[in-house]
């Protein structure tokens, strides 16, 4: 059986139609302009301060999990909606990594 590819986190500077559609997934009150994508694990959207916060820290804590870590200011996100617990989901599956090497 083939391994599964690991996904890349990407930090995501938002275009206006992507801040539009994250400000209504998540409220409208939201300050957003940027996205964390963590592959299947799920996602985030907040401020560029907020999220480069997340980005710095898992890419090494993290840095098993993914193929890659990149910014880029053009990406096509399919969900919206901020994962809740995700940093648990992150760490759940970087415990099973570890437990199965």
């Amino acid at each position: 059986m083939p391994k599964a590819e690991k996904p890349a986190m990407v930090l995501v500077t938002l275009t206006p139609g992507q801040i539009d559609r994250a400000k209504e997934a998540n409220g409208r009150r939201k300050q957003i302009t940027h996205a964390l994508i963590c592959g299947d694990y799920g996602q985030m959207f907040g401020t560029e301060r907020q999220c480069l916060k997340y980005f710095t820290a898992w890419r090494s804590i993290f840095r098993s999990l993914f193929s890659k870590v990149r910014r880029t200011k053009n990406y096509d996100i399919e969900d919206y909606t901020t994962t809740e617990n995700l940093v648990m989901r992150l760490i759940d599956a970087d415990d099973r990594r570890a437990r199965r090497r």
